[in-house]
Formats: structure tokens, C-alpha cells, sequence
């Protein structure tokens, strides 16, 4: 490919609450197409392996098209499926400790044109985000913004090591960002000010 990057959201995150809790979850499993070939962020919960290989093949795409795999971070709900990919590189922040063979994060990079990993930490001490220079900017962003609600009234993750780091964070996506992809919801487009 050459050219600008295009994303595509293959799996829609989502969350299940009871009483305020999360019981449930599966993150949001985007795809970039970029110079170096397929980069996919996050893989999802385990039990969405049925629904991401469908997503896969809807592209045109098998498993092993896969070169690269960026994790957000370490929780099951964002890397569940990355068995799915035995063939890729992983990518993950040093401080979440991944296991052997993964690439470590552990500042700002370049992974491929137009797609940077950027830290965004306060969920995780390790939480990433992808920013994807395509025909917008685009912030895929795990659970650093995990929901359109956290956006609109602008708190940050409910689980989180670092309340104030969280907000930095959430804020460092949203002054870049036209386009947040977030961790568990639909995609939505940041409103500016005028």
C-alpha cells in the first residue's frame, strides 16, 4: 500500500454494567492498512474469535495478512484473540509487562507512515494509543477514552492507577484527535470550539 493509512473498525466495542460495575466487556478491535501492511489494535475478549474472523474475512483478509498487533494494554477484554495472530509482531508499553517476543514501548513511536504509538497512561500505567494519520486523525485509544459518555462529560476511565494522569491522557487524545475510536464504543468525532 502507499499512500495515507485507512482505518477500519472491524469489532464495535461494548460493556455490560450491573449496579455499576462492569460484569463483561469486549474492546473495540481496529484494523489499519499501512505501508508496512495490516496493523490491528487490540484483538478482543476470547469468546469474540468467532465474530473477528468474520470481521477478517469480510476484508479480504486471513489470519496471517496480519504483520502487527498493538495491544493498549494487558486486560483480557483488549487482548483475549491475540492467539489469533501467531505470526505478528506484538506491540505493548513496557510497563505492562508483556510477555516474551513482544515489541516494549516504551515512549512515543512510529510503527508504520502515519501511525504513531502514543503513551496515554491513568487507566494502566502501560495504556497506549494508536494515532492514525489518514483522510482525519484518528485516535484508537483502548480504555484511555472507552466511551462516548466519558467523553461528553469529560471523566476519565472509572477504573484507573491515576485519576489526574487519566485526564492528561483523555485530553492529549482529544486536542489531537478529529476521530476517536474508542475502547468500548462507537467511533465519534470530537466537537471544537469555536
Amino acid at each position: 500500500m502507499t499512500g495515507a493509512p485507512a482505518l477500519k473498525v472491524l469489532c464495535e466495542g461494548w460493556l455490560v454494567r450491573e449496579g455499576g460495575e462492569v460484569v463483561d466487556a469486549s474492546s473495540t478491535v481496529a484494523l489499519v492498512l499501512t505501508d508496512i501492511g495490516p496493523v490491528m489494535i487490540d484483538t478482543g475478549a476470547r469468546a469474540k474469535a468467532p465474530d473477528l474472523a468474520a470481521a477478517l474475512s469480510r476484508e479480504g483478509l486471513r489470519r496471517g495478512d496480519v504483520r502487527h498487533v498493538v495491544n493498549t494494554h494487558l486486560h483480557m477484554d483488549h487482548c483475549g484473540c491475540n492467539d489469533m495472530f501467531p505470526d505478528a509482531v506484538f506491540h505493548a508499553h513496557a510497563l505492562e509487562d508483556p510477555p516474551a517476543g513482544y515489541r516494549r514501548v516504551t515512549r512515543e513511536e512510529q510503527v508504520a507512515g502515519g501511525v504513531r504509538l502514543v503513551p496515554t497512561p491513568g487507566h494502566t500505567r502501560g495504556s497506549v494509543s494508536v494515532f492514525v494519520e489518514a483522510e482525519r486523525r484518528y485516535a484508537v485509544c483502548g480504555d484511555a477514552l472507552p466511551t462516548r459518555a466519558n467523553y461528553e462529560s469529560h471523566a476519565p476511565p472509572a477504573k484507573h492507577f491515576d485519576r489526574a494522569l487519566a485526564l492528561r491522557s483523555m485530553e492529549a487524545v482529544l486536542a489531537w484527535a478529529d476521530t476517536v475510536v474508542p475502547g468500548h464504543d462507537r467511533p465519534f468525532d470530537v466537537v471544537r470550539k469555536k
